[in-house]
C-alpha cells in the first residue's frame, strides 16, 4: 500500500514489535493516513526518515531516553517538516510535562494508545501535519 501524497505519512519508532502493529492497526482505521516505515531503534528511525516522505514519527520514549538531547534536537533540525509525538509507558502529567519541556514534543500514552492515536489524528497535529509545518502541538 503506497502513501497517500497528502496526508499523515507515519513513521512507527518502537523497540516493541507488538506496540508498532498496535498503532499501525489503529492507523490503519483512518483512510488519509500510511505507515511509511517501522524501526525498532533511532537510528533505524533516523534512516527510515531520510528516505521516506513522513511527516508525523511516533517515538517510544525509552529510544528517545537513550539520547542525548542536544543530538535529539539536531535531528529533528535536520527533519523540519517531521512532527513528533512521544509515546509513553506511563502516562501522567509530569511525564508529559517533561517532554515538553526536554524536547518540545506532544505525547500520547501506550496503554491508551488506541483512544490517544484517534484523539491525535483528530486535532490540530493533523492539519499542520498535511500542511507540511513543523509546529509543535500543545
Amino acid at each position: 500500500m503506497g502513501a497517500p501524497e497528502t496526508g499523515l505519512r507515519v513513521l512507527i519508532a518502537d523497540k516493541s514489535a507488538h506496540m508498532r502493529e498496535t498503532v499501525r492497526r489503529v492507523l490503519a482505521q483512518y483512510g488519509n493516513c500510511a505507515v511509511v516505515g517501522e524501526a525498532e531503534t533511532l537510528l533505524d528511525a533516523v534512516r527510515i526518515a531520510r528516505s521516506a516522505t513522513a511527516n508525523l514519527a511516533l517515538l517510544d520514549i525509552d529510544l528517545a531516553m537513550n539520547e542525548n538531547p542536544a543530538r535529539l534536537r539536531r535531528i529533528a533540525a535536520a527533519f523540519p517538516r517531521l512532527h513528533v509525538v512521544v509515546m509513553l509507558n506511563e502516562d501522567s502529567s509530569d511525564y508529559r510535562e517533561a517532554v515538553a519541556d526536554r524536547w518540545g514534543y506532544s505525547c500520547i500514552a501506550k496503554d491508551k494508545a488506541e483512544i490517544d492515536l484517534a484523539t491525535l489524528l483528530e486535532t490540530p497535529i493533523a492539519r499542520l501535519t498535511n500542511r507540511g509545518g513543523n509546529q509543535r502541538a500543545s
